[in-house]
């Protein structure tokens, strides 16, 4: 899908606002399947607040097409007012998963304080930011329960095997600790199920769409792909459970 976007990218133009020619938005679902190899599916097609510009949903990316059809633009729509970018507010709002429906028995669970807040991360135990969230941030977060889903990425070819030793080992949450925030050896057992790791990456594919690690699962649905320091990812927890900032509270 990202190959497709990039290309989409490399052949698009500057929106003309031309609504003389504006097509429904079934017409641009349709031609946008017919002009871009690859593309079998568009999700959504909105407009927007831009007369002669509609939004483009396809998966957790989006884009934007004139309603002519003729033109596309990618990058951040940004409201000068307010100096948020609308590109990422609603790519937030499509990413949203039910959280309720993960299954959170196929993850290495670890528990900090009461463990009252909940986030799941789908990770790769070869992946150094994945070992760096876990030494810098997940020591670091308050009452919180981790569930970790192991999530082996191609580009790292022990990935797999490693993963199927923390699966197989006694103790999951200690050997996935320890050899993630200590680089402690792994034991060399893989000869149990790990069947539940398949269903794991087709969950992380197919309903998360986890296209690098770490991926941040809050449990109100939102995605955060990729590393947060802890000191922001405790404040997004904060907001989660209705807690006001230090600050704020202050005031």
């Amino acid at each position: 899908m990202k190959k497709i976007l990039i290309g989409l990218l490399v052949s698009a133009s500057l929106v003309a606002c031309n609504s003389s020619n504006k097509k429904s938005v079934d017409q641009i679902k349709t031609d946008l399947v017919k002009q871009v190899p690859g593309l079998t599916k568009i999700d959504q097609v909105n407009p927007t607040k831009i007369d002669g510009l509609y939004e483009v949903v396809v998966g957790r990316k989006i884009f934007y097409v004139s309603t002519d059809g003729k033109y596309a633009m990618f990058g951040n729509l940004v409201d000068l007012d307010s100096k948020q970018s609308v590109t990422e507010q609603r790519t937030q709002e499509v990413s949203k998963i039910d959280f309720s429906k993960l299954p959170l028995d196929l993850a290495v669970k670890q528990v900090n304080g009461d463990g009252s807040r909940k986030i799941a991360v789908f990770t790769d135990p070869d992946c150094p930011y994945c070992k760096m969230f876990e030494k810098q941030v997940v020591s670091q977060l308050t009452n919180v329960t981790v569930y970790s889903f192991l999530f082996p990425l191609p580009i790292h070819p022990n990935a797999k095997s490693d993963s199927q030793k923390i699966w197989c080992s006694k103790d999951r949450a200690a050997t996935f600790a320890a050899w993630m925030q200590k680089d402690t050896p792994l034991p060399a057992d893989t000869s149990c199920d790990t069947s539940d790791l398949d269903k794991v990456i087709k969950i992380g594919t197919d309903v998360v769409g986890v296209d690098g690690t770490p991926t941040i699962i809050l449990s109100t649905g939102e995605i955060i792909p990729g590393m947060l320091p802890a000191e922001q990812l405790n404040a997004k927890l904060d907001e989660v459970s209705g807690v006001k900032p230090a600050a704020s509270a202050a005031q």
